[in-house]
């Protein structure tokens, strides 16, 4: 009974995430320096000429030499600066020439490069949550984190000209209007900052639905995929994930549910009722509503059907996912109905094809096809539905002008028939002929004799 208590109590949840960006263009930050460390004061500071650049510094630094890029900025901090030693730096040596690394390759729609997180307590104690691709940018309804203390320079080229989101913290103001954060992007620092084909846009609406909401980065599928390097699996069936770049091993359950369900509840239920036990502590469930596409026949498209998905990774083995879809499902049919969940299916990527499941449903697919082709013979049979009439073939010439017609009159003249046969044409001058008397007319042809059968009498007719 406990477990049914905390569906209610957790009521007023919201199904946005927070996703905090993660590169920086901090001074201090020794990862954004081609020799692996932040500048002291022997150094030779160099930023590219050529590059914008958008650079934050915390504290006071010394070097010997800087060069500034054509077009970037220096936030400082509160107290922080430079200052040029006349001699050595003590501490650090001779002193060498270091660059400032590129940012420009650094894409908003990199999975790689956002943390996911429920609250902003769980951001900053760095408790993530693992997402999908898709979700690990993002969504529509998600609130976007640039760190405090901390600049960037972030490429939002996409496939759509605007990418919307709930609201976007920079340099620890909230942005959540859409105009006031326009004025932000089109200033000095918001171009340098921000950059490429598509605005990222504020304001948009949570979500609202207590079932969930779509994400939709979909449309940038391929663009969110191309960052990602998939490796090698060895479980028997690897399963992929709606949203997911990369097949994986473990499990997904797929939640069917009514317009009683909530996601962030049943989210809620699932870590304090699983992910608590020890046998499930390095267990990753990503949760989220997907659109699946629903095809006849694996062909004609029919829509798409909302359902929820939970996939379940614990390392390349996929045991102990395997053993949680199982106890997921089992709770689903001992608790379902009061959940607002109607059923629930699971992949696990240690069990083959069902190849008796594929035979099935192609027949079922063969059987449906027959009934439609049965149901419109009896539609147009029964005059509901008429056939398009079938194109006019061309006439073909009728064979009767072929026929030697001997009564043509309109030709005003007498038809010639060609050379007169004397044998043929007058049958009275055979007899005259010598040689011929061999030779007889009949109404079924000519008749002769040849000589060398004579004896026999070989009737020859043609």
């Amino acid at each position: 009974m406990p477990q049914v208590l905390l569906i209610f109590c957790l009521a007023g949840a919201t199904n946005a995430f927070y996703k905090q960006w993660i590169p920086d263009t901090n001074y201090e930050n020794k990862t954004n320096w081609d020799k692996g460390d932040v500048p002291c004061g022997s150094d030779r500071v160099q930023f590219s000429s050529q590059r914008k650049v958008s650079v934050f510094v915390e504290t006071t630094h010394a070097v010997q030499e800087m060069m500034l890029p054509m077009d970037g900025e220096i936030i400082l901090n509160s107290g922080a600066g430079f200052y040029v030693l006349s001699g050595q730096d003590p501490g650090c040596g001779a002193g060498v020439k270091t660059k400032f690394k590129d940012s420009e390759s650094l894409h908003w729609y990199n999975p790689a490069l956002w943390q996911a997180a429920a609250t902003l307590n769980d951001l900053q104690d760095g408790h993530f949550l693992f997402s999908v691709h898709e979700e690990s940018v993002p969504c529509q309804q998600d609130d976007v984190m640039f760190k405090a203390l901390s600049s960037f320079r972030v490429d939002t080229s996409s496939s759509q000209t605007t990418i919307p989101v709930k609201s976007v913290s920079v340099l620890g103001k909230v942005f959540d209007s859409r105009l006031e954060f326009s004025e932000y992007l089109s200033s000095g620092s918001g171009q340098l900052q921000f950059h490429g084909s598509s605005a990222v846009t504020v304001g948009n609406p949570g979500c609202g639905d207590p079932t969930g909401c779509d994400c939709g980065n979909s449309v940038n599928h391929e663009r969110i995929c191309s960052a990602i390097t998939c490796g090698s699996l060895s479980c028997k069936k690897p399963l992929l994930a709606m949203g997911h770049c990369c097949e994986v091993c473990g499990a997904i359950v797929t939640i069917h549910y009514t317009d009683g369900f909530n996601l962030q509840n049943y989210r809620e239920r699932i870590r304090h009722l699983f992910l608590s036990l020890p046998q499930y502590k390095s267990i990753q469930l990503a949760m989220s509503k997907v659109l699946k596409p629903q095809r006849l026949m694996g062909i004609i498209p029919l829509g798409s059907l909302p359902e929820i998905q939970v996939v379940i990774l614990d390392g390349e083995t996929g045991k102990l996912s395997e053993a949680l879809a199982r106890d997921m499902i089992k709770d689903v049919k001992s608790h379902g109905s009061i959940l607002g969940i109607t059923g629930g299916d699971i992949q696990m990527a240690s069990e083959p094809g069902n190849s008796a499941g594929t035979v099935v449903g192609a027949v079922f697919g063969v059987l449906i096809m027959i009934m439609l082709i049965v149901i419109v013979v009896v539609l147009i049979r029964k005059g509901f539905v008429q056939m398009p009439p079938m194109p006019s073939m061309p006439s073909m010439p009728s064979l009767s002008r072929f026929r030697r017609n001997t009564n043509v009159g309109d030709l005003n003249g007498e038809i010639h028939r060609g050379f007169d046969n004397p044998i043929f044409d007058k049958p009275d001058m055979l007899n005259n002929i010598p040689g011929t008397d061999s030779i007889f007319m009949t109404q079924t042809g000519v008749h002769f004799v040849n000589p060398a059968y004579d004896e026999n009498e070989i009737d020859f007719t043609v």
